[in-house]
Order: structure tokens, then C-alpha cells, then sequence
């Protein structure tokens, strides 16, 4: 079967795709006669493409699992595409996915249809048959995961390690061209990344899938971006709690706070606007605190 240009395979079974929406990965693991997807997107024409190639290889839809990470509109687009699949998620993600369906519907098809290609039909929630809260040990078919909880993006978010295949998948954490991107003051982020620490020193991670951008090849340079991030959040509620304690508003902090250096700064995907609804969030975030 070909593949297109935006597919990586890494060996054992373990493939990921680049979609051109974001640069949004999707995970496909594959073994004897199943298959595996985390987040498949983004575009309709990449989910054709997705579903050509799990059909090639298990080609039973009741031997086809699919784990969505988190809720957002570019990570849950792929469920009308495979009938009939497992399907695994944090325990919160219906839920969410009933508030913000017409959200995502709204994002989905303006992005898509920006993007040349037609909007199939409405978005529609749906439950996943299988719900995970913390870290808890799974096996789906023959693939064991991990699932680590990460709240900080989003608050119902789970990474995923496959011990046995030397894989962690990050969600929208890790990336190198996206900033840690708060929905929570950073604390909550930051606790998110320190509870990974002793698994990325300890647990042999031969590859780092981040929700965006490219793979982190090797345990060394994937516990790079885990101290990077660290460092960025601990500088942001640093900056912040220091700014909050001289007195200064928001829009001050946010000012001053723009020289910091981070992920994406200036970039032509740019995370400047990010930064400044980080340092909000921290700030709003230290007031909640403060009695």
C-alpha cells in the first residue's frame, strides 16, 4: 500500500502522519491484523487517507481501537470515519464534547472549508466506550498504554505510554513549536509535567509524539522539552507573582513580561498571543490565591 509524504514510519509497527492543519500528529500502531489511532485528523482528505490505510491493515472494525486525548475541534474530528472502533478517552471528554459540540462544529468546517476541502456533515458528541481517569494500565487488543492525566491545556487531557513500544504520546503538551498553551493557571500545567518526570527518567522512550509538530527522537531529547516547559512555566509564575506583588495590573504584567523568551516567539505559527493569555491566566490564577 503508498503512503503519502506526511506519513513517518518508525519501525515495529508504529506509524504516525502529519496532517497539514497545525501540524497535527496522529499515532497508528499496527500488529496482526489490528490497529490502533490516537486523535486521527485532520482534514477529510487525510482521514480518507487514515482509514484506507487502518482498513489495509485490520481490515475487522471490531479489531480497530481509537484514544482521543482531549476535546478540542482538530482532535476529535476522525470518529465518523471508522464504525464500529473502541473507543477510550478521559473520563470528563463527553461531557466536554456536549458543551462545546456547536464550537466545534463552527471551528471544524470554517477551517476546513478555508482549506479547500467540503465539511462533510454536522458534528455530532459522542461517548467513548471506555473512560480513563489518572494513570491507569490498559490493554486493547495487543497494544498495553499507560494513560497519565494532564490537565493545564485542557482539563480532561491524557498522555499515553506504550511501554512496550517505546512510545509516549504528549497530547497538546511538548511541542517544539507550540508553547506551553494554558487553560488553567500555570501551576496546574506545571504539576502536569513534574508528575512525568520520573517516567521520562526512568522508562526507555525511544520516541516523544506531541499533539503538534515534529517527534522528539530518543529519551534524552524528549526529557529536554519536558525541562524546557518546566523552566518556561516556573519563569511565567515567577514573572507573574512578582509583577502581582509590586502592585502592577494585568496589562503591566503583560507588558513587562513580553521580553521572556519561549517556544514560537515571532514565529510565522505564532505563540505570542498565547504567551499573553498565559500570563492572564497566571495572574487571574495567583488573585484567586491571594486571601
Amino acid at each position: 500500500m503508498e503512503v503519502s509524504a506526511a506519513w513517518t514510519d518508525l519501525g515495529d509497527g508504529r506509524w504516525v502522519r502529519r496532517s497539514r492543519a497545525y501540524e497535527m500528529n496522529t499515532t497508528v500502531l499496527v500488529e496482526d491484523g489490528w490497529a490502533l489511532l490516537v486523535d486521527p485528523g485532520v482534514l477529510p482528505s487525510e482521514l480518507e487517507e487514515l482509514a484506507a490505510f487502518v482498513a489495509h491493515h485490520a481490515p475487522r472494525f471490531e479489531q480497530v481501537a481509537i484514544v482521543y486525548t482531549h476535546p478540542h475541534w482538530d482532535h476529535v474530528l476522525g470518529h465518523r470515519w471508522f464504525p464500529g472502533a473502541s473507543t477510550l478517552a478521559h473520563a470528563g471528554f463527553f461531557d466536554r464534547l456536549q458543551l462545546e459540540q456547536a464550537s466545534i462544529e463552527k471551528q471544524a468546517k470554517e477551517y476546513i472549508e478555508g482549506a479547500g476541502e467540503v465539511w462533510p456533515t454536522p458534528f455530532e458528541a459522542f461517548e467513548p466506550r471506555f473512560h480513563a481517569r489518572g494513570t491507569v494500565g490498559l490493554q486493547l487488543g495487543p497494544f498495553s498504554v499507560v494513560t497519565h492525566e494532564l490537565p493545564g491545556h485542557d482539563p480532561n487531557q491524557i498522555g499515553l505510554h506504550f511501554p512496550n513500544r517505546g512510545l509516549f504520546v504528549s497530547a497538546d503538551t511538548l511541542s517544539d513549536i507550540e508553547i506551553p498553551w494554558l487553560d488553567a493557571p500555570a501551576w496546574v500545567y506545571r504539576k502536569s509535567l513534574e508528575a512525568l518526570t520520573n517516567l521520562f527518567e526512568h522508562e526507555d522512550i525511544d520516541v516523544l509524539v506531541p499533539g503538534h509538530g515534529p517527534l522528539a527522537m530518543g529519551r534524552a531529547a524528549a526529557y529536554r522539552r519536558l525541562l524546557r516547559d518546566l523552566a518556561y512555566l516556573r519563569r511565567l509564575e515567577g514573572g507573574v507573582g512578582s509583577a502581582r506583588g509590586r502592585g502592577l495590573t494585568l496589562e503591566a504584567t503583560q507588558a513587562e513580561l513580553e521580553s521572556m523568551d519561549y517556544v514560537g516567539k515571532d514565529a510565522a505559527y505564532s505563540m505570542n498571543e498565547v504567551h499573553r493569555e498565559n500570563i492572564r491566566f497566571t495572574y487571574e490564577g495567583i488573585g484567586e490565591l491571594q486571601p
